[in-house]
């Protein structure tokens, strides 16, 4: 049978409605009439994509209904019965009125701070460095005191509304940096000072960061490497003592743990220790003093990178330090004079003639392998200030919280200003107890107690600086094996 043609769309409609029952009742119809009354919200989407609609009909533009699509998707039409938008509830008042804390009442202040007391905790702070106030806050009571003045005197701290008078502000700042040295030296959660200090936990959270930027502003004055020629001679000296003349301090780089790595830069920063790291490059003297530190790098930055463009290392090699002139012994006993200083480091660097390192492979028996075990031992000081810095503030060795790269920065150089200001507090070498395998060896040298752009090094060829490197290390090996043989083993310096 030939289908039938149909010779109209509205033929061809009614033949559909009354195939499937509709008769003179239209659903398209009965739907607008439905919404108009306001029993249903249909969908605009699923009625334009109906088999019999027609969008011109079903979308009238004189009236707001389903007329304007854009009238479903207008935020505007939110609002109350008087024409505005409805207003954000209001905060329930606090259960209990909010009071500020007085520092004269804090625990730390009637423990340590209060003037019945302080004398005592002045002096046991001193004389026990095991005692409560150093274990708590890693610092004598004098150096708290030195950094009180230091941020009063330059107006670090100021007088606010709560705190007008010169005690209470006095007391007020010593609790701010007890609070702040006891985070850096025991990572302490900042929410746990309050009940200590009756300070707010947002004021310690503002202080810290103030803390940081004022000390990180001053750290030319408590890290520097000699600056003239009989500040370097003092440190030369010490080490001519240990049979390296021309020695100017240690170097090398200790790596930190920064547990809040973005995730775009833990592919920069998971190096050798499996884990995101920081890397800094540190100059050291033999009493264990920062001479230099330098700016942060990341964890997959090897040593022989950092030097390149550490701009104290640039400092040694260009300034005026490459002209010092030093004397040392041949093998035969003869004087020669040598010009430049350098530093003593692991094999892991360049091979530079400011950079001299120990042999591999060679015994110690040898003149080599001796002048390698007595560099070694020398050359700990570095790695003994790495040790000291992580176990005194243990923020460094737990892992650094900050996730910003600046002020992560920061708190490292801030922990090495520290630890230059307790170097007085420190044991010094002269001691009367023996350190040694059976015999005293006093003055071994073994301790007691965004980013960056490059800097230029020099323009001298690699062969010829590996040159200078080897003539200069072979030239101190047999200055040792000299100083040995005719000092008879005694650490002096000759005459």
């Amino acid at each position: 049978m030939a289908p039938h043609i149909h010779s109209s769309i509205e033929e061809y409609e009614e033949e559909v409605a009354a195939e499937f029952g509709f008769g003179a009742h239209d659903p398209i119809k009965n739907l607008q009439d439905e919404f108009n009354r306001g029993l249903i919200v249909p969908d605009p989407f699923d009625i334009a994509n109906s088999r019999y609609t027609n969008l011109n009909n079903l979308f009238d533009n004189n009236e707001p209904t389903i007329a304007n699509i854009d009238y479903w998707y207008n935020d505007n039409i939110d609002t109350n019965e008087d024409g505005d938008k409805p207003q954000r509830k209001k905060r329930a008042q606090n259960a209990y009125a909010y009071k500020f804390g007085d520092v004269f009442i804090a625990n730390w202040y009637l423990k340590f701070l209060h003037p019945n007391v302080r004398s005592m905790t002045y002096h046991l702070s001193t004389r026990d460095r095991y005692g409560t106030f150093r274990c708590l806050f890693r610092v004598p009571l004098s150096k708290v005191d030195e950094l009180v003045q230091l941020f009063l005197s330059r107006g670090w701290i100021r007088k606010t509304q709560h705190c007008k008078d010169d005690d209470r502000l006095r007391v007020k700042a010593q609790l701010l940096i007890m609070a702040t040295l006891n985070i850096i030296g025991h990572h302490t959660p900042v929410r746990t000072l309050t009940t200590n200090t009756e300070i707010s936990t947002s004021e310690h959270r503002s202080f810290i960061h103030l803390f940081l930027d004022n000390m990180y502003s001053i750290k030319d004055e408590y890290i520097f490497y000699p600056r003239t020629p009989n500040e370097l001679h003092d440190v030369m000296e010490k080490y001519r003592g240990v049979h390296l003349p021309g020695c100017g301090g240690s170097i090398d780089v200790v790596h930190l743990k920064w547990s809040t790595c973005p995730a775009g830069d833990r592919n920069r920063c998971i190096g050798k220790e499996g884990y995101p790291t920081l890397a800094f490059e540190v100059i050291t003297g033999y009493d264990r003093e920062i001479f230099g530190v330098s700016s942060i790098q990341f964890g997959t930055r090897n040593d022989q990178h950092i030097v390149k463009i550490d701009a104290n290392v640039n400092k040694i090699k260009n300034d005026w330090y490459k002209t010092v002139e030093w004397e040392y012994y041949d093998q035969f006993g003869n004087r020669h004079k040598a010009v430049g200083v350098y530093l003593i480091c692991d094999g892991g660097y360049l091979r530079w003639p400011i950079l001299i390192c120990p042999y591999k492979g060679e015994g110690v028996a040898t003149m080599k392998g001796y002048f390698s075990a007595n560099l070694e031992s020398v050359r700990k000081d570095v790695e003994c200030v790495f040790g000291i810095l992580k176990k005194r503030w243990k923020i460094l060795e737990y892992g650094i919280m900050f996730r910003d790269i600046k002020v992560v920065e920061k708190v490292f150089v801030v922990c090495c200003m520290l630890h230059n200001m307790m170097l007085q507090e420190m044991e010094t070498r002269e001691t009367t107890f023996r350190v040694g395998r059976g015999s005293p060896l006093p003055g071994d040298a073994i301790s007691l107690a965004v980013l960056n752009r490059p800097v230029p090094v020099g323009g001298e060829g690699r062969h010829k600086l590996a040159t200078e490197w080897g003539k200069r290390r072979k030239a101190l090996a047999a200055h040792l094996q000299y100083s040995k043989r005719v000092l008879k083993r005694r650490r002096v310096s000759p005459a």
